[in-house]
């Protein structure tokens, strides 16, 4: 399987732990071991390692989202055409059909 980032996706995760530096260097530390984590259980297993996007009344199972176990935040990643593509880092608040458009601009 191919493994693509989004060309944002490492900035979102500086941009993000930037913030949590200026907090302590230690939550930086931590927030990017986190991320790390998670990308390497995506990897290990695109399809067991996050839930469907539900999209209002349609699950989008191309899709997937992966919530960290500390930090507020999901990583955005899809499965289309034997690819891994990871999108995006986003805080869980957010609506993630905001963040799709980033799977047509990789």
């Amino acid at each position: 399987m191919r493994v693509l980032f989004h060309p944002e996706f490492p900035q979102d995760q500086r941009r993000i732990q930037a913030d949590y530096a200026e907090i302590s260097e230690g939550l930086a530390i931590r927030f990017r071991q986190e991320i790390d984590d998670a990308i390497e259980a995506i990897k290990a297993s695109p399809d067991g390692a996050g839930h469907f996007l539900n999209a209002g009344f349609v699950i989008r199972r191309e899709y997937r989202r992966r919530n960290l176990r500390v930090f507020p935040f999901f990583i955005l990643y899809g499965l289309p055409e034997g690819s891994l593509i990871f999108a995006s880092i986003i805080p869980i608040r957010s609506d993630p059909l905001h963040w799709l458009p980033r799977f047509r601009n990789r």
